[in-house]
């Protein structure tokens, strides 16, 4: 299965939030919307993404607190990102192999969707349950040949 399949099920819904909101507002909208990662726009272009991660590290660290400290300041701006055309298998290996688990969708007019690895081991593993129920079918004589 590729992305764009993916995002064409689930939705390319993303929440965002800009440079300048603090980190305490992040983590607001992220409880609000049950969600583990923002990503940063500034005027209509992804310059980063901050993640549930990002918000523990900053209180761990105890330097400043959460409402004084800026998206900007705390964002990973290095971003790893998919393509429509990239298969699930790709997506997964990157976001392992990353330590990542989340991933923002571009293409070249722009953004277009994120995955999370939860989006991917859920349509993975019901990808899965469909195919070894259909060899079970197959195996065990269910399925009829076609023309009969």
């Amino acid at each position: 299965m590729k992305v764009r399949e993916l995002l064409s099920i689930k939705g390319v819904e993303c929440f965002s939030i800009t440079p300048n909101n603090t980190l305490l507002e992040a983590a607001k909208q992220m409880s609000e919307c049950k969600i583990g990662a923002l990503l940063v726009m500034d005027k209509g272009a992804l310059v980063g993404i901050v993640t549930e991660r990002d918000i523990v590290k900053n209180a761990a660290n105890e330097a400043k607190p959460c409402k004084d400290v800026t998206a900007k300041e705390a964002m990973t701006t290095n971003l790893l990102i998919s393509r429509p055309e990239d298969s699930l298998e790709y997506v997964m290996a990157v976001m392992t192999q990353n330590n990542i688990r989340h991933l923002p969708v571009v293409d070249e007019r722009g953004l277009v969707g994120m995955l999370s690895m939860r989006d991917v081991v859920k349509t993975m593993v019901k990808n899965l349950k469909a195919e070894n129920q259909y060899l079970k079918d197959l195996i065990g004589g269910k399925l009829g040949e076609v023309g009969d």
